[in-house]
């Protein structure tokens, strides 16, 4: 969406189903949007003082709050880039200091971010980005890339978290190729449908319930997206993945998942590096099948909508063995009591909240927060 406005200026349509994240987002881009063409930017006063900044409102969208910010540094206007207090928390600082760094005024308020909007000229920039705490910051620079004029990008470390979503990102423009040594661009298209995020939760479920089988669409085995990894590790709990060609919802590709009861304690030992959504729905399952699952470099769990990962420890630990480092987290399920009414409390984040629905008659704070990503995800449990 973001990209489409950067290289056409246009709005893509939403539908109502969408999650609230691409409802922010398009919100977003429609008051930019507006604010452009009203907007004449040598008229603009230098002095904040006397021009009343436009608020882009991101909420919670932590995708948004990164993405916006090197396209609002390079759209002339005066912006205010805001959101809720746990999302001005989160790390976007790197990407701060390289924008100032090529010229851009961006000043931290109470409330979010000035941000002096500006055109800029240069046709062959070169920068460097640190992504280590997330590669959205190294998404963001990309997806504004030709209002930059960038064409080179570096990362002061390849070792950065979710490293195919920036690939996932350098595919989708490649009609603005930008080179970052080191890192390739994926060979298969990106229009590949479907959240494997979102499919975590059925995987999941499956395990519980091998007693169905369960079609899961719009959905492709052939996805670049790095979260597809789970059919791989679902395949050692005892999952069967197929093509249903049979099926098919007109050419909508789908799959179906089954899964045959565990005789002994599975033991695994996951590097979630690349994968860090999928932590609490899978350690939620280690607790309830039980299973024994070791997750490496988890240490950026605690940047996201909340602090994951010494939320997930605290509130599994009646219900596992729970061991924690800086950059590992062991759960080891002993399950839940017969005739315990588990009690969660979300911490408003959407990945907990999916992954606490897997407890049976679990009570949650906050299911609300479902909205971020997964809508429909009630409505199709209780009809499951």
């Amino acid at each position: 969406m973001i990209w489409l406005w950067v290289r056409r200026g246009e709005v893509s349509s939403i539908s109502p189903g969408d999650c609230r994240d691409i409802a922010v987002t398009h919100r977003a881009l429609g008051i930019i949007s507006a604010s452009v063409e009203t907007c004449h930017g040598a008229s603009l006063q230098r002095d904040k003082s006397l021009v009343h900044p436009v608020a882009i409102d991101v909420e919670d969208c932590g995708a948004a709050y990164r993405f916006l910010m090197p396209v609002l540094a390079a759209t002339p206007g005066m912006w205010l880039l805001t959101g809720t207090e746990r999302l001005l928390q989160r790390p976007i600082l790197p990407l701060v200091e390289v924008l100032r760094g090529i010229g851009a005024e961006i000043e931290r308020m109470g409330d979010g971010w000035l941000i002096k909007g500006k055109t800029k000229t240069n046709a062959d920039l070169s920068l460097t980005i640190d992504a280590s705490q997330s590669s959205q910051m190294a998404s963001a620079l990309v997806l504004a890339a030709p209002l930059l004029g960038l064409k080179t990008l570096h990362l002061t470390t390849p070792d950065i978290p979710s490293l195919p979503y920036l690939q996932m990102t350098l595919a989708l423009t490649r009609d603005w190729p930008v080179e970052i040594p080191g890192v390739q661009v994926p060979d298969a298209p990106i229009g590949a449908p479907g959240d494997w995020s979102a499919a975590l939760f059925w995987f999941a479920y499956a395990c519980l319930h091998p007693e169905h089988e369960y079609l899961l669409s719009p959905l492709s085995l052939e996805s670049i997206q790095g979260d597809s990894v789970i059919a791989q590790w679902f395949n050692m709990l005892g999952v069967s993945v197929c093509r249903d060609a049979a099926r098919r919802v007109s050419t909508i590709p789908c799959i179906e998942i089954s899964a045959k009861p565990l005789e002994t304690m599975p033991h695994l030992v996951l590097d979630v590096r690349d994968n860090l959504d999928t932590v609490p729905v899978m350690a939620a399952l280690a607790t309830l099948l039980p299973a024994d699952i070791t997750f490496q470099n988890v240490r950026n769990l605690q940047y996201k909508e909340s602090d994951r990962l010494h939320a997930l420890a605290e509130q599994l630990m009646p219900y596992a063995e729970i061991g924690l480092s800086d950059n590992e987290l062991r759960v080891i399920g002993i399950g839940v009591p017969a005739g315990m009414k588990p009690v969660f409390d979300t911490h408003h984040d959407h990945r907990l909240a999916m992954a606490f629905l897997l407890f049976p008659d679990a009570v949650l704070n906050d299911v609300e927060c479902l909205i971020k990503s997964y809508p429909n995800l009630l409505e199709q449990l209780s009809g499951e």
